[in-house]
């Protein structure tokens, strides 16, 4: 891994990790792991100015409860910002990252990922945004009910209901940043069509590179890029690679029972310990997936292609990083975990981005964007 700094006048902003799965079963960010992806010591090391933080509800058994799930995990989350508020400190606005940055300590942007927490009643977003949330993830793995999520077709839905529409107007008033990462096609053309303000997709790839689902075609791309928004380049293998994607899927697609009983463990709330011992059992077989796939596995210059694609598509204005750290089993190599960030710059540069151009990618385009939503 790389140890070194990046340079000071570049401002890393990862636009999402799932590390609050990891944290609600008491992982403790404040100290360095081998495990998972984020920590603040690690952060430190990759030179990470802001970071945001998605709550969500269990993203593959439906949750009777998902107001409540989500937050109980603020609480975690406010909880460790508070314990570590000489490291860290909750960003709600411009001003606060600027002044997080002069005090030499990383942003914690707080989010929701799916739209069922908000349990189809606007005063929720309120709620939320009172403690704190300045993103919205509006569908996730299921679809909240006033739209839809790119697993699932709706045709009477049109994308987004009426409650859907006042949603986006909601979140538009209070200055909320709409993500559109894993939204359905329907529901990413509706929102373009309501939204007052620019919005994003915080970790989504090319379409066009990888044709997976998740990912965007050119047209949303391009569409995203001409309301002012902007599209988080992910770090996630099957959105990075057709070869990893076909071949991963293959592997598990024959190991069902071990791969759902995994993802039940991954996403569970169950003490850490518990969850590590149960995950023994799952070592051989994770292995022997690695070594399946391990001629395809993507790297760094992956994450780059898609960069470049999305830079020469829509314009250099447009590109961040939105990583998924701790949503995903395994990094591509040389993004290993959240420290190799420098990685990412020096491969940018070596491409012939310049300094404020990569700078830009890393972080500032999503300050920019940032603002012009809090102030449209």
């Amino acid at each position: 891994m790389n140890t070194e700094l990046p340079p000071d006048n570049i401002y890393i902003a990862d636009l999402h990790c799932d590390t609050i799965m990891q944290m609600q079963r008491g992982y403790d960010i404040s100290k360095r792991h081998d495990t998972y992806h984020i920590d603040i010591p690690r952060m430190i090391q990759g030179g990470i100015n802001l970071e945001v933080f998605a709550c969500s509800a269990d993203p593959h058994e439906k949750d009777p409860h998902p107001f409540e799930t989500v937050d109980a995990q603020l609480d975690v989350l406010l909880s460790e910002i508070e314990k570590n508020s000489d490291t860290v400190g909750l960003c709600r606005n411009l001003t606060d990252a600027y002044e997080l940055k002069a005090a030499n300590k990383i942003s914690v942007l707080l989010a929701i990922e799916g739209g069922e927490p908000l349990s189809g009643d606007l005063k929720n977003l309120e709620y939320f945004h009172s403690r704190g949330v300045r993103m919205i993830t509006i569908a996730h793995e299921r679809s909240p009910g006033w739209c839809t999520c790119c697993q699932e077709k709706d045709p009477e839905l049109e994308g987004l209901t009426g409650l859907g529409c006042e949603m986006i107007a909601e979140m538009n008033r209070l200055g909320i940043i709409i993500d559109l990462s894993h939204s359905s096609i329907e529901t990413f053309r509706k929102v373009l069509e309501v939204s007052g303000a620019p919005v994003i997709a915080s970790h989504s790839c090319a379409y066009s590179l990888c044709s997976h689902a998740r990912n965007l075609t050119d047209e949303q791309i391009k569409a995203i890029a001409a309301g002012g928004g902007l599209i988080g380049v992910g770090f996630i293998h099957i959105l990075l690679s057709p070869d990893y994607s076909k071949k991963t899927h293959a592997f598990w697609n024959s190991h069902l029972v071990e791969i759902n009983a995994i993802t039940r463990l991954f996403t569970s709330n169950i003490p850490e310990k518990e969850k590590e011992r149960q995950m023994e059992k799952y070592q051989e077989i994770i292995a022997e997936h690695d070594r399946f796939v391990a001629d395809v596995r993507p790297s760094i210059t992956d994450i780059a292609d898609h960069i470049d694609y999305i830079v020469d598509l829509a314009g250099m204005d447009h590109v961040a990083i939105g990583s998924d750290f701790d949503g995903v089993s395994t990094l591509p190599v040389g993004l290993e975990d959240c420290s190799c960030m420098p990685n990412l710059i020096a491969e940018l540069l070596t491409r012939g981005y310049s300094t404020t151009d990569t700078g830009n990618i890393m972080g500032s385009n999503f300050l920019r964007v940032f603002e012009l939503i809090q102030n449209s």
